[in-house]
């Protein structure tokens, strides 16, 4: 028993504080990261019918998603920040788009 408790149980407490010598992480193991984030509200502004939102600059902090750009209606810049919520892992929009008239043809 003398040898249980000078080799086994040492070895038995490194083991199992091993674990809690491990970073800790910071989000969720099934968040997407934020690279990951961006390029699916990227893909999702690009697949929408009515056009005109694939040239938004998406950026993802932490699940916060920016939206950065120019578009030419109120309801582009709302159909905008709708479809980047909808992208799994986000969880807030800062809508930054600037809404500018069209040039006249």
């Amino acid at each position: 028993m003398h040898l249980f408790h000078r080799l086994l149980l040492p070895m038995l407490l490194v083991h199992l504080s091993a674990g809690c010598l491990l970073p800790a992480s910071s989000t969720l193991p099934d968040t997407p990261k934020d690279a990951t984030i961006s390029t699916n509200v990227e893909a999702k502004l690009a697949e929408d019918q009515q056009g005109g939102l694939s040239d938004i600059i998406v950026t993802t902090e932490g699940g916060t998603v920016t939206l950065t750009g120019t578009v030419h209606k109120a309801e582009r810049k709302a159909r905008a920040a709708e479809l980047a919520r909808q992208v799994p892992g986000v969880r807030r929009v800062k809508n930054d788009l600037e809404i500018r008239a069209a040039p006249a043809p």
